[in-house]
């Protein structure tokens, strides 16, 4: 999966989710007063939140146009609002592949080549074995059934509270989303309280090599949705970065429930950039 570099491999990547109490306009204008090359969109700041109203094309091409005039490039649609579960019934895997669908049509009208998804929560435990597979089943039934002339690439977020993560299933669900052209988000703070904070030396390569895409971030391994600026958390994000070199990955900054993010990105800039760099670098020879 990471053979091909990726649009925004290489690029400075903010956030929306980061200022989510600002609407979508301030927070790209934000990101790019920052320094920030390329963003990161977050569909709950698509519409106008005051009401529960549909989301349209046209919603993501203004977003798409406003990004334009500020030079930044469009990095992946944040499309994890929402129920999504394949696995409950035939009805509702129809309802999942629905859903995936939405999400590809408002990912492409934005000009997004990534949309994020998740794996989605299990609570029956008799589908656990099958769940990598029916996840794949429905990401490759919306990419087939979905007309749109540039489909997005499908990248699933998992959290510890979602199934891959909750129930030891990285290398099947790896394998799973390979096969039918998806990867992984590895979330860095997701994973380190999923997994405690040296999680990296845990990863297979076959794990490492379904990653498609990364949210940088320290954590505290303990504290599930709050991304720590780099430094401020227990993880050692040099490991990673090393273990990821070389593949083409692109890595937004995730700041998603800190407090100051504005202070952070100020502090922390230099700390992001050196991972980019690094992640830009060669890859570690084995050992």
């Amino acid at each position: 999966m990471t053979g091909k570099a990726s649009i925004d491999h290489g690029l400075l990547i903010g956030m929306t989710v980061a200022l989510p109490q600002l609407d979508l306009e301030s927070a790209i204008d934000v990101l790019a007063a920052s320094g920030f090359e390329a963003v990161e969109v977050f569909m709950g700041q698509l519409g106008p939140r005051i009401v529960e109203v549909p989301l349209f094309e046209a919603h993501a091409a203004a977003a798409r146009a406003h990004m334009r005039r500020r030079g930044n490039v469009i990095s992946t649609f944040n499309g994890i609002i929402g129920d999504f579960d394949p696995f409950s019934s035939a009805q509702s895997f129809d309802e999942a592949v629905q859903f995936l669908i939405d999400r590809l049509r408002l990912a492409e009208a934005i000009g997004a080549p990534r949309l994020l998804i998740w794996d989605g929560e299990l609570t029956d435990r008799r589908l656990i074995e099958r769940a990598p597979q029916i996840l794949a089943s429905c990401i490759a039934a919306a990419l087939a059934e979905y007309p749109g002339p540039s489909t997005p690439e499908v990248c699933v977020e998992l959290h510890p509270n979602t199934f891959a993560l909750k129930f030891d299933m990285l290398e099947p669900t790896a394998d799973a989303l390979v096969a039918v052209g998806a990867g992984i988000c590895l979330d860095i703070t997701h994973f380190a309280v999923a997994m405690g904070p040296d999680f990296a030396g845990h990863l297979s390569e076959r794990v490492l090599s379904a990653v498609t895409h990364v949210h940088f971030s320290d954590s505290d391994a303990r504290s599930e949705q709050l991304h720590f600026p780099p430094g401020a958390g227990v993880v050692d994000l040099s490991d990673i970065a090393d273990r990821l070199a070389g593949r083409g990955l692109s890595a937004a900054w995730d700041l998603f429930g800190w407090p100051f993010p504005r202070q952070a990105v100020t502090a922390g800039l230099g700390e992001y950039r050196r991972f980019i760099s690094r992640l830009d670098g060669e890859p570690e020879p084995a050992s």
